[in-house]
């Protein structure tokens, strides 16, 4: 036996050197912080969505005296047809937002039902009118849509938000395509990273190297890869959409 066979032979499995260099390891951190400022400013400027339901609930149970209406018709005289309002209240430390649809009569409300989103309700009359029935004590106060927005995890920030989110996701492949990750392929961690955020990417950023915690016994070996990653991911149903 050579002594290159020796060594290899007695180098024991977990000491085996991965491909992850200092530089790595910064921009790994760099991202990290990153990532975790950017969550920091989504939950301090953004709405948790929820649904109409919940908050007719929450003011028939005066749990919540004052929401904030944004859109639809309002106190205005005469007015035929059916427009979408959103609707935000505060629950607990978040802020939580809804969309219904105001018809100005029955009519009009089939005629929502049946020509817009399925997914929201329908009140007849205003908004006001409405949770005033359920709670005459209810303050409400009229606000304004935002130009743009960002919502992922059932979160939705302010539009530049999504446009750092883009930046930073963008980084975050880039690194991923240098050197090898720790558990899986680059591209089971790439579909990951994409489909299952924020999941996937606080997963990489943990486990699969860049900062360097988490370390494996054996960081050459594979746990998963790109085909089985896919399917893990459609399984998860990740995904995010920006409007």
């Amino acid at each position: 036996m050579t002594d290159t066979a020796a060594g290899a032979a007695s180098t024991p499995r977990g000491a085996q050197i991965d491909d992850w260099g200092r530089r790595d390891r910064i921009a790994g951190w760099v991202l990290a912080g990153a990532w975790t400022a950017l969550l920091v400013a989504a939950l301090l400027t953004g709405h948790r969505v929820s649904d109409f339901d919940r908050l007719e609930h929450l003011v028939a149970a005066g749990e919540v005296t004052e929401v904030e209406v944004v859109g639809g018709f309002g106190d205005s005289e005469g007015w035929q047809g059916w427009a979408g309002v959103e609707v935000r209240w505060r629950e607990g430390w978040t802020v939580d937002t809804a969309h219904v649809t105001e018809a100005s009569d029955d009519r009009q409300a089939a005629r929502a039902r049946r020509e817009g989103d399925a997914d929201r309700a329908v009140v007849v009359g205003s908004v006001e009118a409405h949770l005033s029935a359920l709670d005459p004590d209810v303050r409400f106060t009229r606000g304004g849509f935002r130009s743009s927005s960002f919502e992922m995890g059932g979160w939705q920030a302010p539009g530049w938000v999504g446009l750092v989110y883009v930046v930073l996701l963008g980084a975050t492949l880039v690194l991923n395509g240098g050197p090898r990750p720790w558990r899986a392929t680059p591209w089971a961690w790439g579909w990951l990273i994409l489909l299952v955020p924020p999941y996937g990417i606080a997963a990489y950023l943990l486990a699969g190297g860049p900062t360097g915690l988490l370390r494996p016994r054996d960081p050459t070996r594979v746990w998963l890869t790109g085909g089985w990653a896919f399917l893990l991911a459609l399984l998860l149903g990740g995904g995010s959409a920006a409007t």
